[in-house]
């Protein structure tokens, strides 16, 4: 198999970050096949505070670093990336894989695997791996990617009740699930076997108290919404018995952590969301069409009831 030749291998995705929350998902594949194969990861500042605590990447870079392709076996891009793919073909990478693009990239690369059919992103990520000689059936998720981050939640978090974590927004985002659907859910479950957290940045908790200021005046929610990184939203929800969200970056992050997610989604974002993870979704993506600042219409049929049989 090619990929129990590889001794170093460089992956480079794009700068979002629920990309880069699927794209870890090949790290154990890769590992199971070649457990001494050393991973370099190229991305973002932001997508680094996450690798810190995923011991399966050997180093992050965030710029490329010309020393480290030219000691390298192997190229693997999990997006269109011009620039690396030919410095990449210059320093002549034995294996260089990624997608289908253009007539011109796809010379660049040894093996351009053709990615038109993938019906989810993850199912993209997993067929780039078959150049490796990894079979697509033998692909799968894993929940203990994400060693989490510890910090102490004062008074935040009960050991005798069980702790559901919302997490209603996603910065810069306007197909969002109502603030007051939150509301109405906390208000049909129990209000004293458990706690509730209201969690997100001060930005998303400022919206939320103009949007819905019920939510936060139910004696039973707990408002954290005073995330100041995302090495403290990871620690937070990993105390959590389930998180119920939108935003599905941190859907995927808490996944690969072991915790249990429930993510509210457009069925235009369906994509970006890979089949394990539990979701409940709109009915069809017109959706698509919501676009600007005004809020998701589709989204706000969406009611509490379809939403409360997955809490639990």
């Amino acid at each position: 198999m090619i990929v129990q030749r590889i001794k170093k291998i460089v992956i480079s995705g794009n700068s979002f970050l629920k990309d880069f929350g699927i794209g870890i998902q090949i790290l154990p594949i890769l590992k199971k096949y070649n457990e001494n194969l050393e991973i370099i990861w190229l991305g973002t500042e932001a997508q680094k505070s996450i690798a810190e605590h995923i011991s399966l990447i050997n180093t992050f870079i965030t710029e490329a670093d010309s020393k480290l392709l030219e000691q390298s076996d192997a190229l693997l891009l999990l997006s269109e990336n011009n620039e690396l793919s030919k410095q990449a073909r210059d320093l002549k990478i034995e294996n260089r894989i990624g997608g289908k693009y253009s007539w011109r990239y796809n010379r660049r690369l040894t093996k351009a695997i053709d990615l038109s059919k993938s019906t989810a992103l993850l199912e993209a990520y997993f067929q780039l791996l078959t150049a490796f000689d990894i079979p697509l059936e033998e692909c799968y998720t894993s929940t203990n990617i994400i060693e989490a981050p510890e910090q102490f939640f004062r008074g935040v978090f009960k050991k005798e009740e069980k702790n559901f974590l919302f997490y209603p927004y996603r910065d810069e985002e306007h197909r969002a699930w109502p603030g007051i659907r939150y509301f109405e859910i906390i208000e049909a479950l129990p209000k004293y076997e458990n706690n509730y957290i209201v969690a997100g940045t001060e930005m998303e908790g400022k919206a939320l108290k103009l949007t819905s200021p019920e939510l936060f005046r139910a004696p039973s929610v707990k408002d954290y919404t005073e995330i100041e990184d995302l090495e403290e939203g990871l620690a937070l929800i990993a105390k959590a018995d389930q998180l119920i969200t939108y935003n599905n970056d941190m859907a995927h992050f808490a996944y690969a952590m072991g915790v249990k997610v429930l993510v509210i989604s457009a069925a235009t974002d369906i994509f970006y969301l890979h089949n394990d993870l539990q979701k409940i979704v709109t009915n069809d993506a017109s959706c698509i069409k919501c676009v600007g600042d005004k809020a998701c219409e589709c989204m706000k049929k969406l009611k509490a009831n379809d939403v409360l049989e997955a809490i639990n």
